[in-house]
């Protein structure tokens, strides 16, 4: 940062601050906030005339006088650092994702995964009974089948706070940055206390998920271990296309496709949309127009005759 600027901030000095960089400028004046703080306006020019009686000052940051560092920096101050990262990690954005992070790890810390230490033992709300409900009919499927698939080793789901901190006021935004271990060990505590009926849905959520996860597992016949051997195959390979062999209807056919569509969840069906398309008409050809392959039809996946993948293996 600008010496001038630095030292002026460090003096206390309630005049103005005049100084060049980076090419323009600069004349920053600064007006008490509170006794810890000062809020700083500044007119950036790129031209070396000064003070103009048509030009206004903008705000551009804050300045706490009890450890010496700007906040909420605006784009006049962030621009005349060659690393201006110090300066937006203070940014009010980057301080509420602070803030966020900080409230739910030590909202997670004291409910170390243990339902027992919530003051509650059963859902009463109605909305959340409603999506509990939702989830254990549907959305439990769909998040541990995609848990299956994406994971190498699986590691049961815990407990995690959903806390969002709301959008600073004037006096929040201040006070988090004096006291933000303070600021956030109330919020922690706030958000326990108003939010026991979510913190459940929380442990009731995964006890569902865990559910329909063991029952992939326990259900061997599942084509979703198909799916997922064949997508393992495909995320170990570079190759941008495959040839695939697949037995349908009675018929042995091989076609080249790309990979992409085999790196993900086919849900039941590939399309064949991914097939090269002097293979796809000859697919047409031999299956309809309308036909697509199922990961139990295929037989193998092969590339420079190496062979990734064969069903039985």
């Amino acid at each position: 940062m600008n010496d001038i600027f630095t030292s002026w901030l460090a003096s206390g000095d309630m005049g103005q601050c005049s100084f060049q960089e980076k090419g323009y400028s600069y004349i920053v004046i600064r007006v008490e906030k509170s006794p810890d703080f000062e809020y700083l306006f500044s007119q950036r020019r790129y031209d070396k005339e000064g003070l103009k009686r048509d030009s206004t000052f903008k705000y551009v940051g804050i300045y706490c006088r009890k450890d010496g560092l700007i906040y909420d920096a605006e784009y006049d101050l962030t621009s005349m650092e060659d690393d201006p990262e110090p300066l937006k990690r203070r940014s009010a954005e980057a301080l509420r994702e602070q803030l966020k992070a900080a409230v739910r790890e030590k909202v997670e810390a004291a409910v170390g995964n243990d339902r027992g230490s919530l003051q509650i033992t059963e859902l009463t709300d109605s909305t959340l009974i409603s999506q509990l409900e939702y989830t254990r009919k549907h959305g439990a499927k769909e998040t541990a089948r995609r848990r299956y698939l994406d994971t190498v080793d699986f590691e049961p789901p815990v407990f995690t706070c959903s806390y969002e901190p709301d959008r600073w006021k004037e006096d929040s935004l201040l006070a988090y940055i004096l006291d933000p271990e303070g600021y956030a060990e109330k919020e922690a505590s706030a958000y326990m206390a108003e939010n026991q009926e979510n913190m459940l849905h929380n442990f009731l959520y995964n006890d569902a998920v865990m559910q329909e996860y063991r029952a992939i597992l326990e259900d061997k016949e599942n084509p979703v271990h198909t799916v997922k051997k064949i997508m393992d195959a495909m995320r170990a390979t570079p190759a941008k296309t495959v040839n695939v062999t697949v037995l349908k209807e009675g018929v042995e056919f091989t076609f080249k496709t790309e990979t992409a569509t085999l790196r993900g969840d086919c849900t039941s069906y590939y399309s064949t949309w991914q097939i090269v398309a002097a293979d796809r008409k000859k697919f047409e050809q031999t299956f309809g127009r309308s036909a697509e392959y199922r990961p139990g039809e295929i037989l193998r996946i092969t590339y420079a005759r190496n062979v990734l993948y064969e069903a039985g293996k």
